[in-house]
């Protein structure tokens, strides 16, 4: 296959507020579970200047073995977003934040309600994560099922 014929991986923005736990966290299972079909990246609406939470950072690792240690906070326009083919924001007050960006393509935009894990242990992260699990599967269920009723011919 010719590097022109090659399927194009689907590129997914995941965006929170921080963009400190649920988004990375959500970048790491993407890349676990559908690498290469899948491109995965986050930001933030309001990004933090810190590191990631040690307990985001022990469950990427605990269930992908990604170190994600090194990842650095950004902003959802330093991202590029209109380069994504989706742009998930992990909860509605996110979403709304998002759509209220001129840059946002809005026909790529989609929110989930992923509760911020931040302060309450390490349970609440590892919950976050089988959440983020369910919704990127039924994600990309219902993309493939568009796909494939939009893609038939009557």
């Amino acid at each position: 296959m010719s590097p022109a014929t090659a399927i194009q991986p689907v590129k997914i923005l995941f965006v929170c507020l921080a963009n400190l736990c649920r988004s990375p966290l959500a970048v790491a299972l993407t890349r676990h579970g559908h690498a290469p079909a899948i491109e995965a990246a986050s930001a933030g609406v309001q990004p933090a200047a810190g590191r990631m939470f040690p307990e985001a950072l022990q469950v990427i690792k605990r269930v992908t073995g990604q170190d994600m240690s090194g990842h650095v906070p950004r902003n959802v326009l330093d991202a590029q977003p209109q380069d994504f083919d989706y742009i998930i924001a992990m909860d509605s007050s996110v979403f709304w934040r998002l759509s209220e960006m001129p840059q946002i393509p809005k026909d790529k935009l989609y929110g989930w309600e992923i509760p911020d894990p931040c302060g309450y242990g390490i349970d609440a992260y590892e919950k976050t994560a089988v959440q983020i699990e369910a919704c990127l599967e039924q994600f990309l269920l219902n993309r493939e099922m568009e796909r494939g009723v939009l893609g038939r011919k009557p």
